[in-house]
């Protein structure tokens, strides 16, 4: 099952007058189709799958099903009915994992003080993502060794005035080609709160941030798996990269923190994966482009259906583990001066932002159209509730 690129464009519209959309496939009918042949084409290859990707994955395919249960819904007016089905929640739903992330969104905007804020992202060498797919439990490195390379930074160059950052770390598995890419993408305000004052902060030292991030990172590693077995890679590591592991923190390029906090969760909850990057699905074998980081071409690739699956579920986090979280003034210890530096986020907007992520406002938004609105122009009624399938 190898890779095979098979064209590149330089637009969207090349590649779709190469390739003309002719049908939109979905991928709980993909996982329902190919599913159970994928899994007993990895017992016999003695492929060991993941509990979680079980279970989530079975929770997908059964999403908006009577399997799942449902509600009633009567017009008062024509008496028409209407079902509508309950959702699986799961963290590898795309319709689920489209709530998911709005929501995120919101209770993360909720909680942001009204400065501009930085987007930096931590990557590190390739020869080191194989250790975290190897020892999932190894990513909770990952998150102490950014956030320990930025609180440091604050500790060392304010210690008088004891100012703390407020950021939010949000962990990434994927590169634009969902193969596994694992990175960090933090959202950092620009004002850290001190001693009674806040300041601005407009100088980020960039040679500093790449060799503390590798040195605290490479440390973290090595305590966990052991000097006899790590060592050797801590050394190519450091002679590779002898300026640190990259890390980049350009200007605010967002223009709004909304937008900046969408970006960085534009794939929490869900599969790594948009279906409308699907061509064709044919003899075992899915056709489907990205767009490649380096040079922004729009990469058509073919690959087997088993290799395709075994690209997304890989990403499915491990049941409670936590992708996105808190530190500095914005952790849930925060700071004694935080609610003052939230003055301009108004209670009842907040209390509105969370009330659209309800199903009914988010279809709403979505669609432009109310779905409990009668054909007669009646809105619905809740009638009763069908239970989920034992």
């Amino acid at each position: 099952m190898r890779n095979n690129v098979i064209n590149t464009f330089h637009s969207e519209k090349e590649l779709y007058d190469t390739y003309p959309k002719k049908f939109h496939w979905d991928l709980k009918d993909i996982f329902n189709d190919y599913w159970d042949d994928f899994l007993e084409f990895s017992e016999s290859r003695n492929l060991t799958i993941r509990p979680v990707v079980i279970k989530e994955v079975n929770k997908m395919m059964i999403c908006k099903t009577k399997a799942l249960g449902y509600s009633v819904y009567e017009c008062p007016n024509c008496h028409k009915t209407m079902n509508v089905y309950n959702t699986c929640k799961g963290r590898f739903c795309n319709s689920c994992g489209v709530k998911y992330a709005k929501q995120r969104t919101t209770e993360i905007l909720t909680h942001l003080i009204d400065v501009p804020h930085r987007h930096l992202v931590f990557t590190m060498p390739d020869i080191l993502w194989r250790v975290f797919l190897e020892d999932r439990s190894l990513l909770n490195c990952l998150f102490h060794a950014v956030s320990q390379t930025l609180l440091s930074w604050f500790k060392d160059s304010y210690k008088s005035q004891n100012f703390k950052p407020g950021f939010i770390l949000v962990l990434h598995t994927f590169g634009r080609d969902d193969k596994w890419n694992v990175h960090m993408h933090c959202l950092l305000a620009e004002h850290a709160i001190g001693n009674n004052m806040d300041k601005k902060i407009e100088f980020f030292p960039y040679d500093m941030l790449r060799k503390r991030f590798r040195t605290i990172l490479l440390n973290d590693l090595e305590k966990k798996i052991g000097p006899n077995k790590f060592r050797s890679l801590k050394n190519k590591c450091y002679k590779d990269y002898e300026n640190g592991f990259y890390v980049r923190a350009k200007k605010n390029e967002f223009p709004n923190a909304k937008k900046g906090v969408e970006y960085i969760l534009r794939y929490c909850g869900r599969p790594c994966f948009a279906q409308y990057r699907i061509i064709d699905i044919e003899d075992n074998y899915i056709t489907f482009w990205y767009q490649r980081h380096e040079d922004d071409l729009f990469v058509v690739e073919k690959i087997h259906i088993f290799e395709f699956i075994t690209r997304l579920i890989r990403h499915i986090p491990e049941s409670n583990f936590k992708t996105i979280r808190y530190y500095g003034f914005y952790s849930s210890k925060g700071h004694p001066l935080l609610e003052f530096a939230k003055r301009m986020i108004e209670k009842t907007k907040a209390a509105f932002k969370r009330a659209q992520n309800r199903w009914r406002e988010l279809m709403i938004h979505s669609f432009h159209k109310d779905p409990l609105q009668c054909s007669c122009g009646t809105i619905m009624k809740w009638c009763y509730n069908v239970p989920r399938l034992e």
